[in-house]
């Protein structure tokens, strides 16, 4: 397979720039509901099952020693659980 040629650490790389740029899009959503004056339309269960999502992959990072998913998951975690917590104070 010509996936196999590449290097890992090149994988690594690109999983951590990835991996960072889809929290980038989890902030903007926590700034969208920070400035929005109506209740938020997010659903609770959505955001939960993805916290938990997030959450272990976090683990399975740490668990098999890839910095590009413990790293970029554990900011997702912190994203996500500062998210749950405007909806829910909403």
């Amino acid at each position: 397979m010509k996936l196999s040629k590449i290097p890992e650490k090149v994988f690594e790389f690109a999983g951590t720039v990835v991996g960072f740029g889809a929290s980038v899009f989890i902030a903007l959503q926590i700034q969208a509901e920070l400035t929005a004056t109506t209740p938020s339309t997010m659903s609770l269960l959505y955001t939960i099952g993805f916290l938990f999502n997030f959450m272990f992959w976090f683990l399975y990072g740490l668990r098999f020693k890839r910095l590009a998913v413990w790293l970029v998951n554990i900011v997702a975690v912190i994203f996500q659980f500062c998210l749950l917590i405007i909806i829910i104070l909403k």
